[in-house]
């Protein structure tokens, strides 16, 4: 897979993220897990620009538009059956999401031809890793104590 393919399917993976913390946070009945997918969403939107701004610079330099492969698309996206999820257990979809994409990241970064785009594949797996170990820790949290963690003290600071 090229850059711009990766690119293309890194966006449409965020914008999927995206939408699914949305949609968690709206229907979340603990304040503490609405807070927590609203923030989470904001990471992603803020991805999807990243994302975004290196397409659109490879789009300029190469000129050409490359379609999403489905099949790769539907591989790095968690069904979510539509209905009424548990927190628990968008929490634990959560998790499965984040670490395909950081893993879908990971194999990009190492094809990319271009180091700066090679070092954003690179910082966004390291970013969504650690959305990974939140979603874990609150998991954790919740099937230890039933107390939904505050995702204020869990630190995202990435090396």
């Amino acid at each position: 897979m090229n850059e711009l393919e990766a690119l293309t399917l890194a966006l449409e993976v965020e914008k999927a993220e995206l939408m699914f913390y949305l949609r968690l946070a709206r229907k979340a009945k603990e304040e503490r897990a609405k807070k927590m997918f609203l923030f989470l969403a904001r990471e992603e939107a803020e991805h999807w620009s990243i994302f975004e701004k290196k397409f659109v610079e490879l789009l300029v330099e190469r000129c050409e538009l490359p379609a999403v492969d489905k099949d790769t698309l539907e591989k790095l996206l968690v069904r979510v059956e539509e209905g009424d999820l548990s927190e628990v257990d968008a929490v634990r979809i959560g998790m499965e999401q984040e670490k395909l994409t950081w893993e879908f990241y990971e194999r990009a970064a190492k094809e990319a031809e271009h180091d700066s785009v090679r070092g954003v594949f690179e910082e966004l797996a390291k970013v969504e890793k650690a959305h990974y170990e939140l979603l874990k820790a609150q998991y954790d949290s919740v099937m230890k104590t039933g107390i939904w963690m505050d995702y204020q003290d869990f630190s995202l600071e990435v090396d």
